[in-house]
């Protein structure tokens, strides 16, 4: 539980859907026999752009309410636990205790696997509007710019380029164009953690 339910390089990859390589019609370039090939960074314009940065800071908002609610249900697990321990197993206390940490151990590990569900369904709900956007300003850029392959760095250092090739921020600019007027994502309820059995 301390580094969360899910990385932040994974709520980047999961906004990537993209084959390794996109191709686009262009007449002027086709016409002369030269393609014209850029090459673009999509995990930087997720990352630089006004929609994936609202995606990413809602979903990074709902982990950080359910890892507070997860760490809370942890604490009375752990207390629990050293009560136990320092119990005499011959006590009559010993079995009521065992049971009050039997059922909040159980209450946490419940909690920890709908809380990763919820995320999990989140981060779907959340990206899937900013990938299909992407997908989309990317089909016009390339054709805006008469560009006929359009290479992406799926891999770091996959692929070396110069900037004169690069086109990750003209596509970042092209995603931000009508973000001020596009609906914003909206926090989603946190369900209530599962209360423990005494």
């Amino acid at each position: 539980m301390r580094q969360g339910f899910i990385a932040a390089a994974a709520i980047v990859a999961g906004l990537i859907a993209f084959s390794p390589a996109q191709a686009a019609t262009s007449t002027s370039a086709k016409s002369a026999g030269v393609p014209k090939i850029a090459v673009i960074d999509l995990q930087a314009v997720i990352q630089k752009s006004k929609r994936g940065q609202d995606a990413m800071q809602v979903l990074q908002q709902k982990q950080n309410e359910l890892q507070a609610q997860a760490d809370d249900l942890n604490n009375k697990r752990k207390a629990m636990k050293d009560a136990l321990d320092k119990s005499d197993a011959k006590s009559s206390d010993h079995d009521k205790l065992l049971k009050q940490f039997t059922d909040a151990d159980q209450a946490w590990q419940n909690f920890v696997g709908e809380a990763r569900q919820l995320l999990q369904q989140r981060q779907q709900e959340l990206l899937q509007p900013v990938q299909q956007e992407l997908g989309q300003v990317v089909t016009q850029y390339t054709k805006d710019n008469h560009i006929d392959i359009l290479l992406t760095k799926s891999i770091p250092g996959a692929i070396s380029v110069t900037d004169a090739y690069d086109v990750t921020n003209g596509v970042t600019v092209a995603m931000d164009k009508d973000w001020a007027s596009q609906p914003k994502p909206a926090p989603a309820a946190t369900p209530a953690p599962a209360a423990s059995t005494h």
